[in-house]
């Protein structure tokens, strides 16, 4: 099936299609993937990196102090009045207060404890927190897993807290969905369009070959009357006018030999002299009429040689 040119171009133009959008396919969804992370620690870094957000996180109030409020009702007064900045849309992305020492779930932005597991990034400030590193970030992004999260410290008055960021990537996943669908789209009008081009294309190409092919065995045969047609100035038309030359060549050379051949049938027929010609294994090759009347009733169809004479 795949021995014909036609197939041969249409199975390169669709595997060229198939690994040109797989690859595009893959470096698009990465790349989605890898903007939505750098923007959302870009994001973080732009929230928790102004010093006014931290003042209001940090000292604690004069309730506080005389403990007619709770630190972490505070924490989370200060952050729900920086949902905007911090993007906390209580859909995809949530914001946690963790206690410092266990990293276990103290209040969260949709008053439910919906986080299921310790994150690396919560881990490695709990630790930090107990070596007496109080300024360790846990900002560590993995592009495989399916979250981003962020745990900063926090310090309020004579407690500590982690204040814990988590994002779901529900966006990301759903704008991947929607990204392969137009890929996967995008991919089958690609291939038949390729499928298409490659059959007009193997016709421009075959087309010129096969008459060259006709050609190539008419002269084989021994018609030398017709030139081929030379449609194009490429490759294949240079090999065309090449081959026209080439046959026009060998039928002049044929021609002359035939002349040579019928001078020397004359020049034989007509001689007194009796010629006849043998092969190297002693038949009969040729032989004159004068030749024939020499030597009748001679046999002289086969000559046996000696060996040494060959």
């Amino acid at each position: 099936m795949f021995r014909s040119l036609h197939m041969k171009l249409v199975l390169i133009m669709v595997l060229l299609i198939l690994s040109l959008m797989t690859v595009v396919g893959a470096f698009l969804m990465n790349s989605v993937v890898r903007f939505y992370l750098d923007d959302f620690y870009v994001q973080m870094q732009d929230v928790f990196g102004d010093q006014v957000f931290l003042d209001d996180l940090q000292p604690p109030t004069q309730d506080e102090l005389e403990g007619s409020v709770e630190p972490v009702d505070m924490l989370k007064q200060v952050l729900n009045s920086n949902m905007g900045p911090l993007g906390i849309d209580n859909r995809t992305r949530y914001y946690y207060i963790l206690d410092s020492a266990t990293g276990a779930y103290l209040t969260s932005s949709d008053d439910a404890d919906t986080l299921r597991e310790k994150t690396p990034n919560i881990t490695h400030v709990v630790n930090a927190l107990a070596q007496g590193e109080l300024t360790e970030v846990g900002s560590d992004s993995d592009i495989t897993a399916s979250y981003m999260d962020l745990a900063v410290p926090v310090r309020r008055g004579d407690s500590s807290y982690i204040i814990y960021i988590y994002d779901s990537r529900q966006t990301i996943s759903e704008l991947n969905a929607s990204l392969f669908t137009i890929i996967v789209e995008a991919l089958v009008f690609g291939l038949i369009i390729s499928v298409l081009l490659s059959f007009l294309l193997a016709k421009t190409m075959t087309t010129p070959i096969e008459r060259l092919t006709d050609g190539v065995k008419r002269v084989a045969s021994g018609n030398f009357s017709r030139k081929i047609e030379v449609g194009s100035r490429d490759e294949i038309g240079i090999l065309t006018t090449t081959f026209n030359d080439m046959a026009s060549v060998l039928h002049s050379t044929l021609e002359a030999v035939e002349d040579e051949r019928n001078k020397l049938d004359t020049l034989f027929l007509h001689m007194t002299d009796g010629v006849v010609a043998y092969d190297r294994d002693g038949a009969l090759i040729h032989c004159n009429p004068a030749a024939s009347e020499l030597l009748e009733p001679v046999s002289y169809t086969h000559l046996t040689l000696p060996t040494n004479s060959r």
